[in-house]
Parts: C-alpha cells; structure tokens; sequence
C-alpha cells in the first residue's frame, strides 16, 4: 500500500497510557500489513497485523478534516522547532485550511445568505462536506455500537499487556523507595514541630 501525507511523519516518544493516533492518505484497496516498531523500556519490540483498507470509507467523513487540522498543526510545530517565521509555511497552511474549511491564523471564515454565495459565484464546499458529516454523525448515532478494530482476525496485540515497570510511567517500585526518606524527614519535622 502506498501511502502519503502521515501525521506526525515520524513519532516521538510516547508515556503509559498516551495513545498514538496517526493520519494519512492511503491509495488502493488491498490488503496490508502494518508493522509497529518501538522500544519499550530499552527492548525493541515489533507489532504486526493485517487488514483490508477500503476502496471508499464514508462511515466517518470527518477524519478529512483531522487530518487537515492535525497536518497544519504539524507545519506550525515544524516552523517553531526550526525558529523559521510562521510565513515561511503561510501558503501550505492557507491552501490546506481552504480546501477542508478550516479557520487557522491565516484563515477565517465569511457567513452570507445563499444568494450572496451564487452572485458571487463561490461554491459550498464546506457546506456540502458539513452536510455529509452531519448525516454520517444522524446514521451512527442510530446504529448500535460497533467496535472498529480492523485487526480482529490477526491482532498486532494479543496475551498481556506489556509490562512497564522499568521506568517508563508516573511511579514505580524503585521511586517509591526513593522518596520514603523525604517521606520520614517531613513527618519528623511535623512531630517536632507540635511535640
């Protein structure tokens, strides 16, 4: 499968309990593998599963829009990460908010009455992509819940969950231990206080 236009393009790091949520443009109906590459705690790890992609997906037409959004996002953090002026990336956010109806700092939008869209002639495009969304959105909201798990038959994840107790998350043992002397010296310094 080909694909284009991934957001975020490459990954970064991820804590317990962050999802990783990437978009982009797939072309074709095949089937395909995916493969996850990542260190968890120091060990590469690889997940692998296989689904169909489809031809034409219109259950959820608003992740055009995440994904416009997320990829302005994208280009504003790439002009802050390499100190280049927002302008720099002016005309790629600009053509990217107009053609998904998007209000960014370039960008707004104008509200008319129908008549005023024809005499000028400038076409609906947000109104019809709304009109879309809208009723996808009425559709579900009627089906009963369904899970969208595409990886059912081969899960790229299967058995437990990995284990994290190797330094990655909030706390683990080894912290825990380490703060029982800050611990004791507060409730020291409390007895002596009242005592």
């Amino acid at each position: 499968m080909r694909t284009s236009d991934l957001v975020p393009a490459q990954p970064t790091t991820l804590y317990r309990g962050q999802q990783l949520v990437m978009f982009g443009h797939y072309y074709g109906d095949d089937e395909a593998e995916v493969v996850l590459k990542a260190k968890i705690s120091g060990e590469d790890k690889q997940y692998r599963t296989r689904f169909q992609f489809p031809q034409e997906a219109t259950d959820n037409p608003e992740i055009e829009r995440l994904w416009a959004y997320a990829k302005i996002q994208s280009l504003k953090d790439q002009a802050a990460y390499l100190g280049t002026n927002l302008n720099d990336y002016r005309s790629a956010i600009v053509d990217t908010a107009v053609e998904y109806g998007l209000v960014t700092d370039f960008t707004s939008m104008i509200v008319m009455r129908d008549e005023q869209f024809e005499a000028n002639g400038i076409e609906r495009h947000n109104r019809d992509r709304r009109q879309r969304e809208t009723a996808a959105s009425q559709k579900r909201a009627t089906q009963a819940v369904a899970s969208n798990r595409m990886d059912q038959h081969d899960p790229a994840f299967s058995g437990n969950q990995p284990n994290y107790s190797g330094g990655s998350g909030a706390f683990n043992p080894i912290s825990l231990l380490l703060l029982l002397p800050l611990g004791w010296a507060w409730i020291r310094k409390r007895l002596w206080q009242f005592g």
